[in-house]
């Protein structure tokens, strides 16, 4: 009996060591026909989280938020050639399966901090053009 726990030790620890050497990638899932496309669908959704995060920070200071976001997204759909019950649906069919998701939405961070590069990128030439250094402090704002 003994002998016999030893070797599923062993087992286990192999096992162990093969899970943490192997590659963490695997291959997505194949959409249907209905499903955005995956690079569509990362554009959108990098869209979707500007739209998001602006609304949050309350960047639409007016009573009729809710309109304007409505505007934003039916620009947005409009512009990738999309409806809205194609976009959840495929953002559905993506939930679905989460460690496939995970990797969408990794390349959605990396679109929006690479867009947040750019925007610092044209601060900075605006700020060296005018003669000015980088903000020492975050000014309030009105």
């Amino acid at each position: 009996m003994m002998k016999s726990l030893h070797n599923w030790k062993w087992l286990f620890v192999l096992s162990l060591l093969w899970a943490c050497g192997s590659p963490t990638e695997f291959d997505e899932p194949e959409a249907p026909a209905n499903v955005i496309a995956r690079d569509t669908f990362i554009q959108i959704l990098t869209e979707v989280h500007l739209i998001e995060g602006a609304m949050k920070q309350r960047v639409f200071r007016n009573d009729d938020q809710k309109t304007i976001i409505a505007k934003h997204y039916a620009e947005l759909f409009d512009r990738k050639g999309v409806t809205e019950e194609r976009f959840l649906a495929t953002y559905n069919w993506w939930y679905a399966r989460p460690e496939a998701l995970d990797a969408v939405l990794e390349e959605v961070a990396e679109n929006l901090t690479e867009l947040e590069r750019d925007i610092n990128a044209e601060d900075a030439k605006i700020n060296a053009s005018e003669g000015q250094g980088p903000p020492t402090q975050m000014e309030p704002s009105p």
